[in-house]
């Protein structure tokens, strides 16, 4: 068969890079006449040009991907690679997740140079962070802690763990892992103990919906389990009332075709929490994801109206 040329949408930052890349070496294990058909176009975001604003005030979830999404909508390229975690509940009408790459690691991680775990931080240690979860989750388990807004990429937040006042701040494992960064790391939180986001850990690629060439190609590289695991967590997003406002943190883990997946809701304060876990059939992704929303949602709706 013949190939068209294929236009891959990205961020420009390092980890960004990372990721496109580890797509396109996906594909050309799959379809080797694609070596040379791939052009990666970068684009930029208001995220990525508004670094001192919180991510809430600048729109919250998809301030990094809905931009590029409008390309894939356009025609001006024909898919974007994203962090997953950073993508908003519902995609455009016109657009599909074309594929997952096989999930990293989703816990989180302590970078705090001076201490070796989150128990041994002085009381009243200050953190970094842009993080409604992170934030209400690390208040749960010291409600002594204060924060300051920190943003950047990964390797600026690192950088400014140093020289600074900051006593730590929480990161994803994956992206340090992709980016080689592991040994700035003090500590790995549990699942149980700091859920991670929702979809963190996974990496995507959105299409359009009647690309049926660029469909195609990207189910050559869809990892399966992660595909339910993130349909699942996402699923959860869309079930509650204003997710960008909650501290909500899931976890979905899919096993031959058994999917077990569970969710912690938190308040701003860390004071409160309300759990729930459910298992089903990875077929079943969805509405597994829609009813842990459901016995979420009550909870959510009086935190909201708070």
């Amino acid at each position: 068969m013949h190939w068209p040329r294929l236009r891959i949408g990205t961020r420009s930052s390092r980890l960004a890079r990372v990721q496109v890349n580890m797509v396109c070496t996906d594909l050309y294990q799959q379809v080797p006449a694609l070596q040379d058909r791939i052009e990666i176009v970068y684009l930029d975001t208001p995220g990525d040009r508004d670094r001192t604003s919180c991510l809430e005030d600048l729109g919250g979830r998809g301030v990094f991907t809905d931009s590029l999404d409008a390309y894939v909508a356009s025609g001006e390229v024909d898919c974007v690679v994203h962090a997953m975690k950073d993508m908003e509940p519902a995609l455009r009408s016109n657009l599909v997740v074309g594929a997952t790459l096989k999930r990293e690691d989703p816990r989180e991680v302590l970078i705090a140079p001076r201490y070796d775990s989150l128990d041994v931080i002085p009381t009243g240690g200050v953190f970094g962070s842009s993080s409604i979860r992170r934030r209400a989750l690390l208040k749960r388990l010291r409600p002594d802690l204060q924060f300051t807004l920190l943003r950047g990429n990964v390797e600026e937040r690192i950088a400014q763990m140093d020289g600074t006042k900051l006593d730590g701040t929480i990161l994803a494992y994956a992206g340090l892992a992709r980016l080689g960064l592991l040994a700035h790391v003090q500590e790995v939180f549990p699942l149980g103990r700091l859920p991670p986001d929702p979809a963190q850990g996974a990496i995507g690629v959105i299409c359009h919906r009647d690309s049926f060439v660029v469909r195609r190609l990207l189910q050559m590289i869809n990892h399966h389990p992660t595909f339910a695991e993130i349909t699942a967590e996402r699923a959860l997003l869309r079930s509650l009332p204003k997710p960008d406002a909650l501290a909500i943190g899931a976890n979905a883990v899919a096993c031959q075709d058994r999917l077990v997946m569970s969710a912690l809701l938190v308040s701003e304060d860390g004071a409160q929490e309300w759990s729930h876990q459910l298992d089903g059939h990875t077929d079943d992704a969805e509405p597994l994801g829609q009813r842990i929303g459901a016995a979420l949602r009550g909870p959510a709706q009086s935190l909201l109206s708070a």
